[in-house]
């Protein structure tokens, strides 16, 4: 189990003790990096209570293997929404009654081990507790978190906001633009690393935009989707460092084989042509969705005081009142309009 200091949130004061082991504060920060007019936090939920969970679950009997979870979960959120500065919020979640992605290809997901049962009373918690904060939920019929994040990304960017992207998806990376930053949740909310175009070319070589393809060529092992083979994350990056994108690459046989060696070159040359190609399944599994329906006005924060009091008593979660009022309740001033955009 990761240590409380793993996310570096403590509770302010309220009428009941906090769990009796502590973490770091965390501390009041501006956006991962200058941006203009008001700021969207979307988050992946299942991500945030998979790490809330597993380091908060067990830290305090009284409070319960779900309720330290929850109380995790609440103080995770609140200490995001300080941190980037948040002018509005919303919440995806997976939905559990089917996947799309899985309907596609019966071993996408298909190594990961059961749940503990906590774990899903958390994640039927979470977002009812969100719901009644005032918090925008949204968990989309045979999808995922992922694709609710991308879309809010992409609503929040056409309606003149910057969008805070906050999980431990590297999938994410795709969604990263001049308005969109991911926020890759990691040891500690301080070790947080926030995802530019700059910064993930300087860390991955590539731009966002050739990220899906990327990470298509490479496989993910946690999602289940094995890569082209006998590529790898170099030979990946080379190829997107010669080429814009696979199909030119495929396009120019001579030079896709240079690339990548003869054998690995022309092995990636037939898989393309294939009905049955890795690459072009993998994109199809990769690629998050940007038009799910999100509405950025609900976002905003709106939650007056009392209600957010009413909801964290009647959950147990008295401790957290001060810090969820500051971090998501309505602001005393107004959300400011979108910056014009810059001639």
């Amino acid at each position: 189990m990761d240590s409380l200091s793993l996310f570096d949130v403590e509770p302010s004061p309220a009428d009941h003790a906090p769990p009796t082991t502590v973490a770091t504060p965390v501390r009041r920060a501006h956006p991962p990096h200058a941006v203009r007019g008001p700021v969207m936090l979307a988050v992946d939920g299942n991500s945030l209570a998979h790490r809330a969970f597993h380091a908060y679950g067990r830290v305090d009997e009284s409070l319960g293997v779900a309720r330290g979870g929850l109380y995790g979960f609440v103080a995770l959120l609140s200490a995001l929404c300080e941190k980037v500065g948040a002018d509005g919020l919303v919440v995806g979640f997976d939905c559990r009654a089917g996947s799309e992605r899985k309907r596609r290809f019966a071993d996408y997901k298909a190594n990961r081990s059961d749940k503990d049962p906590a774990l899903y009373d958390l994640l039927d918690e979470a977002p009812t507790v969100l719901v009644e904060l005032g918090v925008p939920v949204v968990v989309p019929v045979g999808w995922e978190a992922d694709d609710v994040v991308g879309s809010a990304a992409s609503a929040a960017g056409a309606a003149g906001w910057h969008c805070v992207v906050a999980t431990s998806d590297r999938d994410a990376f795709g969604l990263i633009s001049d308005t969109t930053t991911v926020l890759r949740l990691r040891s500690g909310l301080d070790n947080a690393v926030a995802y530019t175009p700059a910064v993930l070319r300087r860390e991955l070589g590539i731009a966002p935009e050739q990220y899906v393809e990327f990470a298509a060529l490479r496989g993910d092992t946690s999602d289940n989707l094995p890569g082209v083979p006998g590529i790898g994350p170099s030979r990946a990056k080379a190829l997107l460092q010669a080429f814009p994108t696979v199909a030119a690459a495929v396009a120019d046989p001579i030079g896709c084989r240079s690339v990548l060696g003869k054998a690995v070159g022309q092995a990636l040359i037939d898989d393309v042509a294939s009905d049955a190609s890795v690459f072009a399944r993998n994109v199809d599994l990769m690629r998050i969705r940007r038009d799910l329906a999100v509405d950025i006005d609900a976002c905003r924060r709106t939650a007056s005081t009392d209600r957010i009091e009413r909801c964290l008593r009647d959950w147990g979660l008295p401790m957290l009142i001060r810090r969820v009022t500051a971090a998501i309740g309505a602001r005393p001033e107004p959300v400011p309009p979108p910056a014009a955009p810059v001639a």
